[in-house]
């Protein structure tokens, strides 16, 4: 009894010094909401800008063991219209291109590239892309949070974690639920509310493995309007694009 005792009173010490973070919080905090709002409205003010990322990503074996692989993305943007994707990690390299008129891809490693018409917006490719392609942009939700037709809908929980940095930058923190995943997401604090680190986590899995990505932002890349165009290179094998079954499903 008496250890019992001694092991109450020192969960009674620890609880008083838990910080506000492990207190209970209302399930959607509005500041965290806005936060992420305004991170949005931000990113659509930006003309151009050049970020890259450092992804980290897991896959989980039958047994339980999780595998990691890390990649790289580079980013160069000219909005509305103009898109430069570069992707490389263990698995793959591609190349993504948008002129505004057209939209490449561009296997590196196997040195085949396909050509299809495309929307005359970023946004409108991305969708595009999902729908009759399979075939998503890279760091997409760059080009979607704040836009029309977002919605916070989805998220079941938010709340703001607390102050924090990301290789230098001070950042706020933030946690956020949905049904399938939990994602976190630090936020450059001052005039320029850019992401600086996404975490998610996939609860559909058992697993719950996690994407990592650390974002490295240039607001005033300069680039022309060749950075947009693809030029193949020598003995590149053209190919067609396939589409997504639901998309020729029917026809």
């Amino acid at each position: 009894m008496r250890r019992l005792s001694r092991t109450l009173a020192a969960l009674a010490v620890a609880g008083a010094a838990v910080p506000a973070l492990a207190q209970q919080a209302p399930a959607v905090e509005p500041g965290a909401i806005a936060a992420l709002q305004g991170m949005g409205a931000y990113l659509r003010t930006l003309k151009s800008f050049q970020v890259d990322v450092a992804t980290t990503d897991e896959d989980v074996l039958d047994d339980g063991q999780k595998i990691q692989y890390s990649g790289t993305t580079s980013i160069l943007a000219r909005m509305p219209n103009g898109l430069r994707a570069e992707v490389a990690n263990d698995r793959r390299e591609r190349m993504y291109l948008y002129d505004g008129k057209s939209f490449t891809l561009f296997a590196k490693r196997l040195n085949f590239y396909a050509v299809v018409p495309a929307p005359p917006t970023v946004g409108q490719l991305a969708d595009t892309l999902d729908e009759k392609y399979d075939v998503t942009v890279p760091i997409v939700d760059l080009f979607r949070w704040g836009t029309p037709g977002w919605s916070t809908d989805d998220i079941k929980g938010a709340m703001d974690v607390g102050p924090s940095t990301v290789e230098g930058v001070t950042c706020q923190q933030y946690a956020f639920r949905q049904d399938d995943i939990d994602w976190q997401i630090w936020i450059q604090k001052g005039d320029h509310p850019l992401p600086r680190r996404l975490v998610i986590t996939t609860k559909s899995d058992e697993g719950r493995p996690q994407h990592t990505a650390e974002y490295t932002w240039n607001l005033a890349p300069s680039f022309n309007d060749a950075a947009f165009v693809f030029d193949p290179p020598a003995g590149a094998g053209k190919v067609v694009l396939a589409k997504a079954p639901a998309a020729t499903a029917g026809k």
